[in-house]
């Protein structure tokens, strides 16, 4: 049935909270919410998926009738492009993190000016931004106007391997991309956790196809590379997308534009010119890179080659631009100044309110219930995971759990735990010692311990500076395995601990250790694998500790057990409570502004900065599996059970949901 519009709703608000049955998934419905934007052809909802097993927020894009009267079978080619480039991305599993998801699309019949239309739409992976913003454009701005800087080189050298993925993944299925800039690059994560998707492929197009909506020139101006701008499609490449690249990074580090005019043909002037102006030129360079005047000038040397006029004359591909910046961004040490800026500046977000309950809208994004057991949990700075369960692993898409191909691992059914190494990529390891990285594109490394019969249980830190492993094996104390640049140093035996629970990075060189002792006791204990110490922490008997969850950038951990109990260890000592009602609590986090989360059977608590006790912030007594994961940001949590459901909480008092996402 068609739904009348009428003729002065170009912004489509009277379809709010409309129902769109979906044409693909029998069951499957989207409601639109909240509108988040509006362009010149399109608009963008914030919406709901409506499945029977659970609900996932989306972002619903629709055409605007006004468009598709004007633009006939050229408005759903806009969608249908979109569609089809970014659906080629979701035939791996895991998918690309780097690519903005495509859900479903179909097309909405309405009448129109008297017409009946079908206005087509395309429903896409939300992208909870936070506090920071959810696009490089407001991430930037956020940064500048907290710390004064814009992004560091540690940062932007994670942006720059994101976005680069990102474009080689959109070239690989053919595609061009066209309008790369900082507003289609959408963020989420904080700190090295931090992803940045692109999105928005609404000018995108196959190789060899002409570059025109109707004569409009497509590109944004300051952005566009002069062969897109001449609509001369023949020069037209992956390397037109380079350009933009470029163009983005320099808005990183800078602020600014690197041809900064809103008028196409002084733009072009611009692009033409031999001349480039330098990252030393802006106020709001970081001060770790202007010290380093070699690295400024292999930069400013690299955008000048990326943004040259003729497209012969630059890189390629993304992955030949960003191998010339990432040596220069990542010359330096890693600058505690920098972290500290940035913590500071995301700080007061954290703030304790009144009534914590009430703060917080919580979803069922996965009724619990399945037949898995999940063992281990691996999150992705955009809520997706990949874990280790019963049935092998699994991977969270956001809106259902999909096999994840084990066959190129040795010993697939011994895969005791997962962790996250990068966006993307995850490590994963079991019996006979055996550790590999994962990723979409399969297993690309494995490593084997020093003793085969020996099954690594956990693991954590970066297996390309320094990590810990641990190595269990029947009738034998449990062993830690410290990796230093993939380099076994020597283990460390735990004779009085019959099992390690958890473990979890808490600073540079430090690592808090939870499970039980031989004597039937609780053990939380401090590990400093270049040392070769381990720290016995002295804490109230309990029959157990059962996670832990750390932040190295704050130097603060925390660890649950059972009996409510809850310690933290930071700089100043440890300190411990006990929930009122003493659940056990097998799951814990910590967000970047050093609120601590806590979790059990039926019940979420929150420790706010600032205050001395936990609250509950969610309670439901027929969740009777116990939570066993929490990923927790600032106004954004996950929180998964052992049997699968998925649960997540967004903050309130804030817009409900988040930065604008942009409209075509």
């Amino acid at each position: 049935m068609a739904i009348t519009i009428p003729e002065q709703d170009e912004s489509l608000s009277s379809l709010g909270q409309l129902e769109i049955p979906s044409l693909r998934e029998p069951g499957v419905s989207f409601r639109l919410g909240v509108l988040l934007g509006s362009g010149a052809m399109g608009i963008a909802y914030f919406g709901m998926r409506h499945a029977a097993d659970g609900k996932s927020p989306v972002v619903i894009k629709l055409l605007k009738p006004g468009y598709v009267l004007q633009a006939g079978d050229t408005a759903k080619l806009v969608v249908q492009k979109e569609a089809t480039a970014l659906s080629r991305l979701n035939n791996r599993v895991p998918p690309t993190p780097f690519v903005v998801r495509m859900i479903d699309t179909g097309v909405l019949p309405v009448v129109f000016s008297g017409r009946r239309l079908e206005l087509p739409w395309l429903a896409l992976e939300y992208v909870h931004g936070g506090v920071e913003g959810t696009t490089l454009t407001e991430r930037v701005a956020y940064s500048v106007d907290k710390t004064g800087h814009a992004f560091d080189p540690q940062r932007a050298a994670l942006a720059v391997e994101c976005i680069a993925k990102g474009v080689e993944a959109v070239h690989d299925v053919g595609v061009i991309h066209r309008d790369l800039t900082p507003n289609n690059v959408l963020c989420c994560g904080f700190g090295d956790s931090e992803i940045f998707k692109i999105t928005d492929f609404g000018l995108a197009r196959p190789l060899g196809m002409n570059a025109t909506f109707g004569g409009i020139v497509v590109g944004t101006v300051g952005y566009a590379p002069p062969e897109q701008a001449a609509l001369d499609d023949r020069r037209i490449g992956t390397w037109s997308d380079v350009f933009t690249f470029a163009v983005d990074l320099y808005f990183m580090l800078t602020g600014r534009g690197y041809f900064p005019t809103r008028n196409a043909m002084d733009s072009l002037a611009l692009i033409r010119s031999p001349e480039r102006t330098s990252i030393l030129e802006s106020a709001m360079l970081s001060p770790e890179l202007r010290e380093q005047p070699a690295a400024c000038a292999g930069i400013d040397l690299a955008l000048k080659l990326a943004t040259a006029s003729r497209p012969e004359d630059r890189p390629k591909t993304a992955p030949m631009f960003a191998s010339m910046v990432l040596p220069w961004l990542k010359a330096g040490p890693r600058s505690k100044p920098v972290t500290s800026r940035r913590i500071e500046s995301v700080a007061p977000m954290a703030a304790p309110e009144p009534a914590v309950g009430s703060t917080w809208r919580w979803t069922v994004r996965h009724l619990p219930g399945d037949d898995q057991v999940v063992r281990s949990v691996a999150w992705d700075g955009d809520g997706r995971c990949l874990c280790a369960t019963n049935q092998g692993l699994r991977f969270w898409n956001g809106t259902g759990w999909l096999a994840a191909p084990m066959d190129e691992l040795p010993n697939e059914r011994g895969i005791r735990f997962v962790q996250r190494a990068s966006a993307g990529s995850w490590l994963v390891g079991g019996d006979q010692a055996t550790l590999a990285t994962y990723s979409a594109d399969g297993v690309s490394e494995v490593v084997r311990g020093p003793s085969r019969d020996v099954s690594f249980s956990h693991a954590s830190g970066e297996f390309s500076d320094l990590a810990v492993v641990v190595g269990e094996s029947e009738g034998r104390p449990p062993v830690l395995y410290a990796l230093s640049s993939h380099r076994w140093l020597k283990p460390l035996s735990l004779p009085d601990v019959a099992r390690v629970s958890d473990i979890a990075r808490i600073g540079d060189d430090r690592w808090l250790i939870v499970g039980r002792r031989q004597d039937g006791a609780g053990f939380a204990a401090l590990y400093q694998p270049l040392l070769w110490e381990v720290r016995m922490l002295d804490i109230p008997r309990v029959r157990a500790l059962l996670s832990c969850a750390g932040r190295s950038d704050r130097r603060v951990g925390v660890a649950t057990g059972s009996e409510g109990l809850v310690i933290c260890v930071d700089d100043s000592g440890e300190s411990h409570w006990f929930l009122k009602g003493k659940p056990d609590l097998p799951a814990a986090a910590v967000d970047v502004a050093g609120r601590i989360w806590a979790s059990g059977a039926g019940g979420i608590f929150l420790r706010d900065t600032g205050s001395d006790r936990f609250e509950p912030v969610w309670e439901d007594p027929t969740w009777v599996t116990p939570i066993v994961s929490l990923f927790a940001d600032l106004g954004f949590v996950i929180a998964m059970s052992a049997d699968g459901g998925i649960l997540e909480g967004t903050r309130t008092a804030a817009d409900p949901v988040g930065s604008t996402q942009r409209a075509t």
